[in-house]
């Protein structure tokens, strides 16, 4: 016999009362707290003779527009820094399609030969795939 799935309805049972919910009791607003009595510091009289001096602040000297722009301008080692810095990513930036172009040709060989090496058969080529190796050698 093959069993299907089925359903089970809950059992009711209208004898059954559920309990009656009864609300909170409400708990009666606590009096006001009464205030603390306003708390009278003793006042200390200050000797004269022993007050600390009194230090100036120091003055801000407003500079001129020609001295502040003299002084935004870096230093000759932080210009060669920089300048060096961005010569080499510009460099490294655009050089990157080159190496591509004369490196993946060669890693393809490799892998080639350590296929061969090992007794792994070489995937054959298509002749599109050739005649693109030749024609990048040409260049």
């Amino acid at each position: 016999m093959i069993e299907l799935p089925h359903f089970n309805p809950m059992d009711m049972e209208p004898e059954v009362q559920p309990p009656k919910v009864t609300p909170p009791k409400v708990k009666p607003a606590e009096p006001a707290a009464a205030k603390p009595p306003p708390v009278k510091l003793p006042k200390k009289e200050e000797d004269k003779s022993e007050a600390l001096p009194v230090i100036p602040e120091p003055t801000v000297e407003m500079k001129s527009l020609p001295q502040r722009i003299v002084e935004a301008i870096p230093t000759i080692p932080q210009a060669v820094n920089t300048a060096g810095t961005s010569v080499i990513a510009v460099s490294a930036a655009l050089a990157t399609p080159l190496l591509l172009k004369a490196i993946k040709p060669t890693i393809k060989k490799l892998a080639k030969k350590l296929q061969k090496a090992l007794g792994k058969k070489v995937k054959v080529e298509s002749v599109y795939e050739r005649r693109k190796f030749q024609r990048s050698l040409r260049k």
